[in-house]
């Protein structure tokens, strides 16, 4: 008879430390999700950002230069491509709500810069599959103009 009250007793306790992870947890998710970053905070989560942007856009640029004219590579190309739409998409839905507002012009100027790399991704998206020749020559140079304007866009960023 003993041993049956221990048990109960352990089993309410594990019931009850699963509750109150539970409860805690949620509490977290909510708190962490709905607040307003401080300035720190924010250039911090900024930061992570782009330097997952940059492995994205080395990896589109390992892309372009080892685009064979292939169908999957093609694919492949225009699926890391859409990723970068996505990237920018989730930033702003994540991000956007959680900007503090002493930095709000910068929040705007680095979506702006977003937004001219997403114009030279799909600028590249479309010069690379052209076949070799003057066309494709231009496009693509037109294109890494374009990049080189996103980049001093996010350098310029205040």
């Amino acid at each position: 008879m003993k041993k049956i009250k221990l048990t109960k007793k352990w089993w309410i306790a594990i019931i009850s430390v699963i509750i109150i992870l539970a409860a805690g947890g949620i509490f977290l998710f909510f708190y962490n999700s709905s607040r307003v970053f401080t300035k720190a905070e924010y250039i911090k989560e900024v930061t992570y950002q782009k330097e997952d942007f940059d492995d994205l856009l080395d990896k589109y640029f390992d892309q372009i230069t080892s685009y064979n004219g292939t169908k999957e590579s093609t694919e492949k190309l225009e699926s890391t491509a859409n990723k970068f739409s996505e990237f920018v998409a989730e930033l702003e839905k994540q991000l956007g709500p959680k900007v503090p507002s002493e930095a709000s012009s910068h929040y705007q100027g680095m979506i702006a810069a977003y937004g001219i790399y997403l114009e030279a991704v799909d600028m590249y998206k479309k010069a690379v599959p052209k076949p070799l020749g003057e066309e494709r020559t231009t496009l693509l140079k037109e294109a890494e103009n374009k990049m080189n304007e996103a980049e001093e866009a996010m350098k310029n960023i205040k």
